[in-house]
């Protein structure tokens, strides 16, 4: 895997004085890790919203501080704005290549259709975990790990974290017996077959004890931003 690589800045502002930093296209980030001091940098937003792309949680991002070293990091935090999602700030740990680290990996599922359980609508592949926790080097961490549905055999067959097909020099940091996805039986999703039908003297069906639905109005989060940096 190859790493990316961000340059950054050493950085003076610090809590409401961010702000300021923001309105100016610049972002705070934190550098920690390896029992060295932390440093408060900051980086330009726009090539830092290409790193982010380009890196997600699991390739390692080369931090070229000026009048600094390189310093091979992994992301570990991403603050972004309640309202916009816009990255307010970014956390990276530093890391070294020849140690083992661990960090979750996104899993993303094929062949379900083939899957002999849900053959002619038995049943539907249901996932439970979009990500796995590894053990690997930083440079053997994959971008992600595809699970294969197709020899799911009948429902509540399921495929557990501890079956996963990992790639070399990767191990599963979480507990084994996790479910991955598994097999159930399609649900219900009409309401009238769910209530109970009478028959009244004439012979007409009827819904029974049925009201008038009301709706409650669902008081939404009016919080717009993010906690300052200490």
């Amino acid at each position: 895997m190859d790493s990316v690589s961000l340059n950054a800045d050493p950085r003076t502002a610090l809590g409401k004085k961010n702000r300021a930093l923001r309105r100016q296209g610049i972002t705070p980030i934190h550098m920690y890790g390896l029992n060295l001091d932390s440093e408060s940098l900051q980086a330009d937003e726009s090539e830092l919203r290409s790193v982010l792309r380009a890196a997600g949680r699991t390739t390692p991002v080369t931090l070229k501080v000026s009048g600094g070293i390189e310093t091979v990091t992994i992301i570990r935090e991403i603050a972004r704005h309640a309202v916009s999602g816009v990255v307010q700030h970014v956390d990276f740990q530093r890391v070294d290549v020849q140690q083992e680290v661990e960090t979750p990996v996104p899993v993303s599922l094929t062949g379900q259709e083939e899957a002999p359980g849900t053959a002619g609508g038995a049943g539907v592949v249901t996932q439970g975990a979009f990500e796995i926790m590894v053990r690997a080097k930083p440079f053997d961490v994959p971008n992600e790990i595809i699970i294969d549905c197709s020899g799911m055999m009948e429902i509540d067959s399921a495929i557990l974290a501890g079956e996963v097909k990992l790639p070399a020099g990767v191990t599963l940091a979480g507990p084994e017996d996790d479910r991955i996805c598994w097999i159930q039986p399609p649900r219900v999703t009409a309401e009238e077959d769910l209530m109970p039908v009478e028959v009244d003297e004439k012979g007409i069906e009827g819904e029974e004890g049925v009201e008038g639905d009301t709706e409650e109005g669902v008081e939404g989060d009016t919080e717009d931003g993010v906690a300052e940096e200490e």
